[in-house]
């Protein structure tokens, strides 16, 4: 079964040796964190983006986003380290999913624009799952006292 994630991309972030120790060295522990975190990522980027493109297995390595793969790294590694010891999980695994969840925060609520393949249409954003924004005001309180 092929994943979005390669095992190269983690030689950046964390040694091959600490990976397979916080994994106990079997792959479905890496696997279902990597599905997690692929569902987290998702649920913050449905409303705008192509999520089923972003996530696509067959692209190769330099159509798929950059960000993507850093901040999904960051989101597995934590929950990973979650697993073992949730009191104890190390501050950098900590500050980096952090981190990750402001960025998509951010995304979220159009604050940041990435380049990322949104939906074809987006006239009618129920169609794709997502949502409408409502912005209410009012005009200011006037006070009739003399």
């Amino acid at each position: 079964m092929s994943y979005f994630l390669k095992e190269t991309d983690y030689n950046a972030q964390i040694r091959s040796q600490i990976l397979g120790i916080i994994t106990n060295d079997t792959e479905d522990t890496l696997h279902l964190a990597e599905l997690a975190a692929q569902e987290e990522i998702e649920s913050y980027l449905n409303t705008r983006y192509d999520v089923a493109q972003i996530f696509d297995l067959d692209q190769d390595d330099t159509n798929r986003s950059k960000l993507i793969v850093l901040y999904m790294i960051d989101i597995t590694l934590y929950h990973l380290h979650s697993n073992i010891t949730p009191d104890n999980i190390p501050e950098i695994r900590y500050i980096r999913y952090n981190r990750a969840i402001e960025w998509l925060k951010k995304v979220a609520d159009a604050k940041i624009s990435p380049n990322l393949p949104e939906y074809a249409d987006l006239e009618n954003p129920f169609e794709n799952g997502g949502s409408q924004f409502f912005f209410g005001g009012s005009n200011e309180k006037v006070t009739e006292r003399y």
